[in-house]
């Protein structure tokens, strides 16, 4: 008689490992988002913690959240003009008080570093910046499907 308790890893497909570790990534970066405020990790220094002191105390509307999103892939894209424009167009529209404003530059850094740190943790993968601009793609797209739920 046959043991079935594994069966389920034999159904699975191979998954390369940098998808792996992008997608499990992107799930828990998309968790710690969702849990308002983030995690707080070293990189950020006393002056910005001040300064963005006000865009923790609430959660950001999804408004927000997607234009920091959208300004964390040009970051990591190093497309810094792009991002200025981005931020220029459509800043004023999605940052309507000065505590979104702040919530949104926080979350645009925070993904940018936790996606870097990402990089340099798992050095063997070989994970370019475009692979972590599909990962916070990846978070956009479980942010926006934890929402769906919620509302439905």
């Amino acid at each position: 008689m046959r043991d079935r308790r594994f069966d389920w890893l034999y159904d699975r497909t191979r998954q390369p490992v940098k998808e792996f570790i992008l997608e499990r990534f992107a799930a828990e970066l998309a968790r710690e988002l969702s849990a308002w405020p983030p995690p707080v990790v070293e990189w950020v220094s006393e002056e910005l913690r001040a300064r963005w002191a006000a865009g923790l105390e609430a959660p950001p509307r999804e408004q927000v959240m997607r234009l920091a999103l959208r300004l964390a892939r040009l970051d990591l894209l190093r497309e810094f003009e792009a991002a200025e424009r981005l931020l220029a167009s459509e800043g004023r529209r999605a940052f309507q008080t000065p505590a979104e404003e702040a919530a949104g530059h926080l979350l645009s850094r925070f993904v940018s570093e936790k996606c870097l740190g990402l990089k340099e943790w798992a050095e063997g993968a070989r994970l370019t910046r475009e692979d972590l601009v599909r990962a916070v793609e990846r978070v956009e797209k479980r942010l926006a499907e934890a929402e769906d739920a919620e509302l439905g």
